[in-house]
């Protein structure tokens, strides 16, 4: 998370900052993202920046948090305007997100986070998935703040229906619907490095099956 000095900040050199982040984490992966180009572009001092961040993976992570923020709502929503249910809500969330994902203002980034990101960056990036203790550990507040977010989304599920005994199954299954979210991405990208034409529509379609496959199961 930013220092206080960041907060400090007047609005417009914050979102000057946000956007050099923006530019550079589209341009390069964390692990090849520029220091000097971020300060360059924010037209800062580098001294300045560690006054406002610990190093460039703090930005990073705070720029997504921003990004990550914005789709936590758009699930709830959908949610609601489902009833509850997880996999209508899924479908629809979906259908929005993958469009973000490949072809919105974010989409660089996003091709970036997704296809050069280690278990540990997924840690930070979907804690319900790598399930990782270390990074709990020395990321308590931030993690604790996912935690309630992920309770708030299950107190919206309607669970009526669902074959599931406790919150320790129904979190299961929204990892599982969660994982299956990020493979329909990732094979989406593949197909975009191996030169072949990615149709929207037909991603959409497979995770569908899949995800009626959850829902209904896959025998007649």
């Amino acid at each position: 998370m930013p220092k206080e000095t960041f907060f400090n900040l007047p609005l417009d050199k914050q979102e000057r900052l946000m956007e050099a982040a923006r530019v550079e984490f589209a341009r390069a992966p964390l692990q090849e993202a520029s220091i000097a180009k971020i300060v360059k572009l924010a037209d800062i001092s580098r001294g300045s920046f560690y006054q406002y961040f610990e190093d460039k993976e703090d930005l990073y992570y705070y720029y997504f948090e921003k990004i990550r923020t914005n789709n936590e709502q758009k699930l709830e929503y959908q949610l609601k305007k489902h009833k509850g249910d997880i996999f209508n809500a899924a479908k629809n969330y979906f259908d929005e997100w993958i469009f973000e994902v490949l072809k919105g203002p974010h989409c660089e980034f996003y091709r970036n986070l997704l296809m050069f990101m280690d278990y540990r960056g997924t840690a930070k990036v979907s804690p319900e998935i790598a399930n990782n203790d270390e990074w709990v550990e020395k990321n308590k507040q931030r993690a604790e703040k996912h935690k309630e977010k992920v309770a708030s989304l299950m107190d919206i599920i309607d669970t009526s229906t669902l074959k599931v005994d406790d919150d320790g199954h129904l979190s299961m299954l929204i990892k599982l619907v969660t994982g299956m979210m990020f493979t329909s991405i990732n094979h989406a990208y593949k197909m975009e490095m191996h030169g072949m034409i990615v149709d929207i529509d037909e991603i959409k379609k497979e995770f569908n099956t899949k995800l009626e496959w959850i829902q209904f199961g896959v025998t007649k």
